[in-house]
């Protein structure tokens, strides 16, 4: 009897509710403080995306006064035989990986030399990132002049040595090497304070096991700092890839792409369609390609590397 009693009062609360007092109000705020972010989202990023697929399907190019005909797949069928498209896309390959591995050893040991605590490493560490803070068309513009055949300070000092002055762009290898030098230079210290602040989180007690175990400083490296770090280092190369394979200002500032199109990247030539010929159509295709083959070789590193198996493990059960 009481039950029912109570239900039959719980009942008649929620009808009077319902009746007599006002409905619960949802609340925009959360709603409306978002908007503006999306809709500045939505047209600054996704509609240039999705616009863009529709120019890749045109012959749109404004210098010829060609205003966008359809033409389908052209444009890609095109890119298949394009031998400079195949020449640039390897050449960013070639030029991502040598970048990512040279950065990534140079950041290791780095971050191995500055954990230590001693006097001055803070100062030293401070002047390590400053490649990383300068801008990428500064960067191009310091390196072209230190790099000068004739009046460069990196020939200077050369000669100081009694080394030969070095023609940084005049051959093909040369200018490769030269861009790929700066590349290095200036994003090294972005892996150094990822790996850094990874191997200031690692804990202590492996490594004071292994000391007393009278373990050598090469065997502590391979066994225990090289296996814990393997996240760390697995989550800044894959940032890193990204990073180089989309480089464009220095080389650009520095060689234009040359000499004999030996530094010519495929943002290189792909800013040569697209803004000195303004084959916009082509340029649009190309650039869907582009993407596919840097999404291609991501997701070839991910699965090699075991970044979702190390993300899975991160989750909370």
């Amino acid at each position: 009897m009481d039950v029912r009693a109570s239900v039959d009062s719980a009942a008649g609360a929620a009808l009077s509710g319902q009746v007599g007092g006002s409905p619960k109000r949802r609340d925009w705020t959360p709603t409306v403080l978002l908007a503006p972010a999306v809709i500045y989202m939505t047209v600054v990023g996704f509609y240039p995306l999705v616009y863009s697929i529709y120019i890749s399907l045109t012959d749109y190019n404004p210098a010829q006064g060609q205003l966008g005909a359809f033409i389908g797949w052209d444009n890609y069928a095109n890119a298949v035989s394009d031998a400079q498209l195949w020449h640039s896309l390897m050449l960013m390959g070639l030029f991502t990986l040598l970048t990512v591995s040279l950065s990534l050893v140079l950041a290791i040991l780095l971050a191995l030399l500055f954990n230590k605590q001693l006097p001055g490493f803070l100062l030293l560490r401070t002047i390590v990132l400053i490649p990383m803070l300068v801008t990428p068309i500064a960067v191009g513009i310091i390196w072209r002049i230190m790099m000068n055949p004739g009046h460069g300070m990196l020939n200077f000092l050369l000669g100081f040595l009694g080394i030969d002055p070095q023609p940084w762009f005049g051959s093909r290898s040369a200018a490769f090497a030269s861009v790929l030098l700066v590349d290095v230079w200036e994003w090294t210290p972005f892996l150094f304070i990822i790996i850094l602040a990874g191997l200031r989180g690692l804990p202590t007690s492996p490594f004071e096991a292994a000391a007393i175990d009278g373990a050598s400083s090469l065997r502590i490296f391979f066994n225990i700092t090289l296996p814990m770090l393997r996240p760390v280092i697995i989550i800044a190369a894959l940032l890193r890839i990204i990073d180089a394979a989309r480089t464009y200002d220095t080389v650009f500032i520095i060689t234009r792409g040359g000499p004999d199109f030996a530094t010519d990247l495929a943002s290189i030539y792909l800013q040569r369609v697209n803004f000195q010929f303004f084959n916009l159509g082509y340029g649009s295709a190309l650039s869907w390609i582009m993407l596919l083959a840097i999404l291609i070789v991501v997701l070839f590193f991910v699965r090699w590397s075991g970044f979702l198996g190390i993300v899975s493990e991160k989750e909370p059960a």
